[in-house]
């Protein structure tokens, strides 16, 4: 087994005459230092060694040094077989890598690091639901660190887990009133976005040995008794052809409701693309008779490989015309991201207007008469979904939704329209050409 000891590494002083310390850990022949931040001379050390009489001086250094060989030692502990590889990981890293919270916020700040900032958000929620689980009967004041244990983390105190998230409310204000309502906290569709993140935690430190793979608490095809994370709730009732010529046909009233109308359309005529992409869209991304893109959400997945093109059409030139503009220094066509855009500003710019246009394309909704309350996304399931009943291959459907295989499409398409279906169902039996009798 790997042992670790406080060592001076006498090879070479430095210009005090002092020697640095480090952690020497050994396994079979191999040995591998890693440094501290304290220097000594080589009397002090032996004191520090021995750990009697210390000086004032020498006692915080013999608190922090004992800690890192004690965080040695216990990494070492759960390393069956040992590996530098997976030590260093382990023992180089800030932070309590076997708390579940930090692991989280430090994967986290990893996507934030590389400016991916929607997953960022993600991880951080994920540990702000598991905090509010761990503190759902402490007082809201209190000033004690919170911590989770990530082998405390069963697939019992997964269950008890799920069945507070979805009873726990939270006061929302009347609007134009004093008053206040309950509403949920969580719904079965974030609770599962949440607990992918755990689950992501969960492999991440498997795979890197920190973790035993007994102790993983999800199912799997040889953990039956695992938990299970609850399925997204399927509200999705995409717009069918009639609905779309409403809605395209709606005279807006106001500006803004101008604005929510012509990017819903354009999303929709192009391929049900993202709000993000459409205001990421630039002069440079436009051919004489086309423009192409490639979607943010999965660029780093595809390596940029996924381009989807999209004809021009009259309506998107109209759109284009309406709100787009040349600028100096910013090639961006449509109004809403600065230039020199930092990435994060670039993303709350973009939140803000999908909010905006989000509320005015419900608000056009409800003069339709329409019992569904559309965001700026149903246009990308209506655009899926009304090219699946117009018979259009999977196979296109799939490439101009950016997706990297055909089974990401069909979540998308799993409501045919009811005429198709009774079109389709009689196609079971070719009527005309049977020749019935009866008896």
């Amino acid at each position: 087994m790997a042992t670790s000891r406080i060592i001076l590494d006498t090879r070479r002083a430095k210009s005090n005459g002092f020697y640095p310390i480090k952690i020497r850990v050994a396994n079979v022949k191999e040995w591998r230092m890693y440094g501290t931040i304290y220097s000594l001379a080589k009397e002090e050390f032996e004191k520090l060694i021995k750990g009697k009489n210390l000086s004032e001086e020498l006692k915080p250094i013999k608190k922090k040094t004992d800690a890192l060989k004690k965080k040695a030692d216990d990494i070492i502990e759960v390393l069956e077989p040992f590996d530098f590889s997976v030590f260093e990981t382990r023992f180089l890293r800030k932070g309590n890598r076997s708390d579940l919270l930090f692991l989280l916020r430090d994967k986290a700040q990893g996507f934030a690091d590389n400016e991916q900032y929607s997953s960022e958000n993600l991880y951080n929620q994920a540990a702000a639901m598991l905090k509010s689980y761990l503190t759902r009967d402490v007082p809201q004041n209190t000033s004690n660190v919170i911590s989770l244990p990530i082998r405390t983390v069963t697939p019992k105190w997964l269950n008890d887990l799920e069945k507070w998230a979805l009873s726990a409310t939270y006061d929302k204000r009347v609007k134009g009133s004093k008053e206040t309502v309950k509403e949920p906290k969580y719904n079965q569709t974030t609770l599962g976005m949440y607990l992918i993140r755990v689950r992501s935690i969960f492999n991440d430190v498997i795979s890197a040995k920190e973790l035993n793979a007994d102790a993983y608490p999800f199912h799997k095809a040889d953990n039956k008794n695992g938990y299970k994370i609850p399925q997204p709730i399927n509200n999705k009732r995409p717009l069918d052809m009639d609905k779309i010529m409403e809605f395209y046909n709606y005279q807006p009233i106001t500006g803004g409701e101008q604005v929510a109308k012509d990017f819903f359309i354009f999303s929709y005529l192009s391929s049900g693309m993202n709000m993000v992409d459409i205001f990421r869209l630039k002069w440079s991304d436009v051919k004489s008779n086309h423009f192409s893109f490639v979607r943010k959400k999965t660029e780093k997945k595809t390596g940029g490989t996924n381009r989807i093109t999209i004809p021009l059409t009259a309506d998107l030139l109209a759109i284009i015309e309406r709100h787009g503009s040349r600028k100096i220094n910013n090639d961006y066509i449509f109004n809403v991201i600065p230039a020199g855009a930092t990435e994060k500003e670039l993303l709350a710019a973009t939140r803000s207007s999908i909010a905006g246009i989000n509320t005015a394309v419900k608000k056009i909704a409800s003069k339709l008469g329409w019992e569904e309350e559309p965001s700026t996304y149903f246009a990308r399931h209506a655009y899926s979904n009304n090219l699946m009943n117009s018979e259009v291959p999977l196979a296109f459907i799939s490439k101009q939704l950016g997706h990297k295989n055909l089974k990401t499409t069909q979540n998308y398409l799993d409501s045919f329209t009811t005429d198709n279906a009774v079109k389709y169902q009689d196609n079971l039996l070719k009527k005309d050409n049977l020749n019935l009798k009866t008896s």
